[in-house]
C-alpha cells in the first residue's frame, strides 16, 4: 500500500507541476483527495482492479477535477505585457502598475482574464460594489479589441451578489455616488448604459489593483 500510495503521489506531483503557481496546492489536494475516494471504494466493494486503481488518475479525471482550479497547462499561461491593448499598457505605465501586480491577481484562460482574488479588501458594501465597478471594467478591457475600461451596471450587480456584497436598495444610488468614476453617467443609473472610465475612474483602479495585489 506505502509503495503504491508513492507512487501515486509522484504522478499527483507531475501533473500539478503544469499548474500555475497558485493553484498548485489546491490542485494537489484535489487530485490525492481523489485517489484516496477511489481507493477506498475498491477497497469496500472489491469492483475496481488493481489496475484500475494505478490509472484512477486518468485524464478524464484530470479535467473535471481541474476544470475551475487547474486547467490544462495550455489553456492557462503567466499574463504577459503584451497581452495587453498599448492603451492598457501606458495606464500600467503611469500608474504605477506592474505586471506582477496582475498576475497576483488573474490568470488568463480562453483569452479571457480570470480574477485570482477572493475578497475587495473592503467590509463596507458600497465600497466593494465600486472596486467591482473599476476591476470589472479593467478585466473587460482585456478583450476589447479598443483597449476600453467599460462595463455595464447589470454585469457588476451580477458579481456583487455573488460575492456577497449586494446593496439591493441602494445599487443604483452608489453609482451616482461614484458617477465622477465615470465618463458618461448621465444623472441617474441606466442598466443598459455601457460606463467608460474616466480618467479619475482608472487612477482609483490602479490603487485598488496594487493594494490587492499586495493582500493576495
Amino acid at each position: 500500500m506505502y509503495l503504491e500510495l508513492k507512487k501515486e503521489i509522484k504522478e499527483i506531483v507531475e501533473i500539478v507541476e503544469l499548474c500555475p503557481e497558485k493553484l498548485q496546492e489546491k490542485c494537489f489536494e484535489m487530485l490525492l483527495n481523489q485517489y484516496i475516494l477511489e481507493h477506498k471504494v475498491e477497497k469496500e466493494t472489491n469492483i475496481v482492479s488493481q489496475s484500475a486503481v494505478k490509472n484512477v488518475i486518468t485524464d478524464d479525471t484530470v479535467e473535471s477535477t481541474s476544470s475551475k482550479d487547474c486547467a490544462d497547462s495550455s489553456s492557462i499561461e503567466e499574463i504577459k505585457i503584451t497581452d495587453f491593448h498599448i492603451k492598457t499598457q501606458r495606464f500600467f505605465t503611469n500608474n504605477g502598475v506592474t505586471i506582477e501586480d496582475i498576475n497576483n491577481l488573474y490568470y488568463k484562460e480562453g483569452g479571457k482574464l480570470m480574477p485570482l482574488y477572493e475578497s475587495l479588501g473592503s467590509t463596507k458594501m458600497s465600497e466593494c460594489q465600486m472596486r467591482l465597478e473599476l476591476l470589472t471594467a479593467f478585466e473587460n478591457s482585456y478583450a476589447n479589441v479598443n483597449g476600453d475600461m467599460s462595463f455595464r451596471g447589470e454585469e457588476v450587480r451580477q458579481r456583487c451578489q455573488t460575492m456577497k456584497c449586494y446593496d439591493i436598495a441602494n445599487f443604483s444610488s452608489i453609482m451616482k455616488k461614484n458617477s465622477n468614476l465615470f465618463d458618461n453617467f448621465n444623472d441617474k443609473y441606466d442598466k443598459n448604459t455601457e460606463y467608460i472610465l474616466s480618467t479619475e475612474g482608472k487612477k482609483e483602479l490602479a490603487k485598488i489593483i496594487i493594494e490587492l495585489a499586495k493582500g493576495v
